[in-house]
């Protein structure tokens, strides 16, 4: 049975830190949606398992491989992942679905991969437009834009957005003004016939 988007939502909170970093690597590679993924190559690159010549159980990056391989089956069977055989040869035999090594997101799980993006995003919001003021602020600027604040925002967090549409979508107008209305002292109209909003340096919380 299809969940429901805000049960998906919901879900996103039951899911560990390894297992949400696996639905980001998914991510990155969903390209078309159901794209077929290299899912073991991402993983050894993400969690920095190098396996020396000696036997890999008798390595510590042995374990964070079986850690890996049980959050991959748990994603699986949440139906967030699905396995797929490729081709005979590329397939490592594991009836439990986590030692393939081709995965695709479905769509559930695409949903959730996503939910889980915005959430890291937000976490990083207030620092990155700390770092955004503080350069405006060393430019020179005593009173800002927010389309002045959002252009640096662009050219400081551009490659962790695929499109400028999804930054747009992010960092709307509605959202960097609140945001701004809570950190800065005050405010200044840019003339008596121009609406936009003068944000003042001088005295932001944030610094």
């Amino acid at each position: 049975m299809m969940l429901t988007t805000k049960k998906l939502f919901g879900s996103t909170n039951r899911l560990g830190k390894r297992e949400k970093r696996i639905l980001l690597l998914m991510l990155q590679k969903d390209n078309p949606p159901g794209h077929a993924t290299l899912l073991w190559l991402s993983i050894y690159n993400e969690f920095k398992i190098d396996y020396s010549s000696l036997s890999k159980k008798y390595q510590p990056e042995y374990m964070e491989e079986k850690r890996c391989r049980c959050s991959i089956y748990r994603l699986v069977k949440r139906g967030f992942l699905k396995p797929l055989l490729v081709a005979q040869d590329f397939v490592l035999p594991d009836p439990r679905g986590s030692g393939y090594l081709f995965y695709y997101l479905t769509k559930s799980g695409r949903i959730v991969a996503e939910k889980v993006q915005q959430q890291n995003r937000g976490l990083t919001d207030q620092p990155d437009l700390k770092v955004a003021l503080s350069k405006l602020r060393d430019m020179g600027h005593t009173q800002v834009t927010v389309a002045q604040i959002h252009e640096v925002l662009w050219q400081q967090s551009s490659q962790n957005f695929v499109t400028k549409e999804e930054f747009d979508k992010h960092w709307n107008g509605t959202k960097l003004g609140l945001m701004l209305r809570k950190c800065m002292v005050g405010r200044d109209r840019v003339g008596a016939n121009d609406g936009r909003r003068l944000y003042r340096l001088q005295g932001a919380t944030l610094f």
